[in-house]
């Protein structure tokens, strides 16, 4: 019985430990990157779920903070008002 016992509690142990949240994104439903064409330019944006987001063209890489009060979803809505078409 005490074998039982602490075969169950070891598989208890490991099965909540290693469950952890895969929302990498911030809470965003879009899997934390999107893409964006700008008049032929392709830049990616991603949510670094850390208050900042990561701007990618043409390999080049620049973070910067997400406003307060502001959301990553906010920022792809700015970029499609510009004229970006957004997936």
């Amino acid at each position: 019985m005490k074998k039982f016992i602490l075969s169950f509690a070891v598989i208890a142990a490991i099965g909540f430990t290693s469950c952890s949240s895969d929302d990498d994104n911030g809470g965003d439903d879009d899997g934390g990157c999107q893409t964006c064409d700008i008049f032929t330019i392709v830049t990616e944006l991603c949510d670094n779920g850390d208050g900042t987001y990561t701007t990618t063209v043409a390999g080049q890489e620049v973070t910067e903070d997400i406003p307060e009060g502001t959301t990553f979803a906010d920022i792809i809505a700015g970029f499609e008002a510009g004229g970006a078409t957004c997936n």
